[in-house]
Parts: structure tokens; C-alpha cells; sequence
């Protein structure tokens, strides 16, 4: 079985949990995917893109000014370097394996092992006695990749180019620079141990207990996206009062905010450097603790490109 990179389905992951946010300030940055940033000593402009891991690439001609911003900007950042695949890909394997002496019999009641057993066999044809060497983070990513190729056929994870990975690309093409925020070692440590295993198997089990009923929230989520509506889109991921299946707010916090706050570091000098293309999961431009709102505080001119 082939595992899908922590990119393509980071966005998608977070949807299936909730948390109690903020909604202070949820409207001033919504409204568009891609986001001018000026002021505050900034000698040129940087640009903002919200990205949807697994939206088709073709979609970015239909954001304005993207590709204007893609062939003028002198560097490309993203949440982490694309272009070692192989790489990435052992290092996820490897960190996605169940420690020793663990095991989902140990962590789930009789019931919730059976819900989740059974959910998977609906899908795979085969249960935790496969995926049971696999920690919950990694089943909960290849469990709502699959289900995504099923609802949308037209997706295909195995030939699919992230906006992420494409505007890196160009850009390489282009000879130039591209930087990561944060290391596959981080994404890792995010999404598979900022939670206790046991709470992120009953929650494991709460979501695939939910079966096909996710397509609704899926459908909601793309059609947010297509009209940069990311306030809505936070507000279904992190504040869903119709979402049974809640995380911590410290393993929501380690997804987005955490992130967030580390990158907001980074940041100003990347783009007092040089004019940058900043592509990341659209999730983190939202809301108070959102790149957008923490970069307008910090003193930059902060403007939507429509």
C-alpha cells in the first residue's frame, strides 16, 4: 500500500477534528487566497497564498494575480522543500510506525476497536490486523485520502502536483531560491506525537465511525476554497458545532497555531531578503492566530490581490 506524503493531505486532515476558536477578526482576512504584504520597512512587497493541498493545479488560474506574482517574485517559500520526494517519503514511513509494546487493543475499548476495525475493512477490504503496526495519525491520512479519491474520482494521489509543489517547481525552473518553513521532521512530530496515541485512536475511531458523511464537509470545504473563503473554511475545520469527533486543543494548536506562531518568526527576514512567494495550507492564513492577522499586527500593510 502505497502512503501519501503529509502534505497532500495536512488540509484535509485537519478537517475531521474541532476545536472552540476565536472568532475575533474572522472577517477581515477572508475574502481571497492570495494576499499582499508591505510596510514596515519592506523595500518591496511580498505575496501570501493559501493553498489547498489537494486541489487540482489548474486551479491557480484562477486566483488574480497569481501568476503575475509567481514570474515577479524573486524567491518561493513553502511549508517545507517539495523536491526531495524519496526522501520525505522514508522519513514519514518511519516515523508513522506504531512504538513497540503498543497496540490498538491495548489503547481502544472493545467497542471502538470494533467500529474502527469494521470501518476499515468498509474501505480497504482489510482491518487493524494490516494496519495496526501504523500509528493513528498516519490510518487517519490514508483513510480520508481514500475516501477522497472515492468521492472525487478525478483526484488521483499517486499523479497529483500540489499548488505547493508547482510553484516551487516554477520556480527552480526560473533559478530561483526556494526555502521551507519547517522540516518533514516537524510535519511528523505534528501529526503523529503531539497527542497522546490513545486519545488520537478513540478520536481515529470516532471518524471513521462517520463514514461516508464526510463528503459533506469535503464538499463544503472545496467550494469555500474555489471562493477564498477561508474564515468559513477555518470555522468548519476548527469550530464545527456538528462535529462529534474532537481533538485536544493542544493536538489542534501543535496542527496550525504552533506552526504558525514558528513560522511568524521566520518570516520578517525572509521577506526583508528578497520579494517572496509565500505558499502555505490556507488553514494558516485565519483567524486571530492566522499569518495574515499576526503579520498586520506586527506592523505590515496586510491587502488582499483580487
Amino acid at each position: 500500500m502505497k502512503i501519501v506524503s503529509t502534505t497532500f493531505a495536512v488540509l484535509i486532515f485537519l478537517v475531521l477534528s474541532a476545536i472552540t476558536a476565536s472568532a475575533q477578526d474572522k472577517q477581515e482576512y477572508s475574502g481571497a487566497l492570495l494576499w499582499k504584504v508591505s510596510g514596515n520597512g519592506l523595500e518591496k512587497p511580498s505575496y501570501i497564498l493559501g493553498t489547498h493541498h489537494l486541489a487540482h493545479v489548474s486551479f491557480i488560474d484562477s486566483i488574480p494575480g497569481l501568476k503575475t506574482v509567481i514570474d515577479n517574485a524573486e524567491q518561493t517559500v513553502g511549508e517545507l522543500l517539495m523536491s526531495d520526494q524519496t526522501a520525505m517519503q522514508a522519513k514519514i514511513q518511519e516515523g508513522a510506525i506504531m512504538p513497540a509494546g503498543e497496540s490498538y487493543k491495548n489503547m481502544l475499548s472493545d467497542e471502538d476497536y470494533a467500529k474502527l476495525d469494521k470501518g476499515l475493512k468498509d474501505l480497504f477490504s482489510v482491518g487493524l490486523e494490516q494496519f495496526g503496526q501504523l500509528k493513528p495519525g498516519m490510518i487517519s491520512m490514508i483513510y480520508t485520502i481514500t475516501l477522497y479519491t472515492k468521492f472525487y474520482p478525478g483526484f488521483n494521489p499517486v499523479n497529483h502536483e500540489a499548488i505547493d509543489a508547482y510553484v516551487q517547481r516554477i520556480a527552480k525552473e526560473q533559478n530561483k531560491s526556494v526555502l521551507g518553513l519547517e522540516t518533514v521532521e516537524d510535519q511528523i512530530t505534528a501529526l503523529f506525537d503531539s497527542e497522546p496515541l490513545k486519545d488520537q485512536a478513540i478520536t481515529l475511531a470516532c471518524v471513521v465511525g462517520q463514514g461516508e458523511s464526510i463528503k459533506e464537509s469535503l464538499d463544503k470545504l472545496n467550494n469555500y476554497y474555489r471562493n477564498g473563503e477561508l474564515s468559513k473554511m477555518y470555522d468548519l475545520a476548527f469550530n464545527d458545532p456538528d462535529d462529534t469527533c474532537r481533538s485536544s486543543q493542544n493536538y489542534l494548536n501543535a496542527l496550525n497555531k504552533d506552526r504558525n506562531d514558528k513560522w511568524l518568526l521566520k518570516l520578517p527576514q525572509i521577506m526583508k531578503d528578497k520579494s517572496s512567494l509565500i505558499a502555505v495550507g490556507a488553514l494558516h492564513l485565519a483567524q486571530k492566530d492566522g499569518l495574515l492577522y499576526q503579520l498586520a499586527k506586527m506592523g505590515y500593510k496586510v491587502e488582499a490581490v483580487k
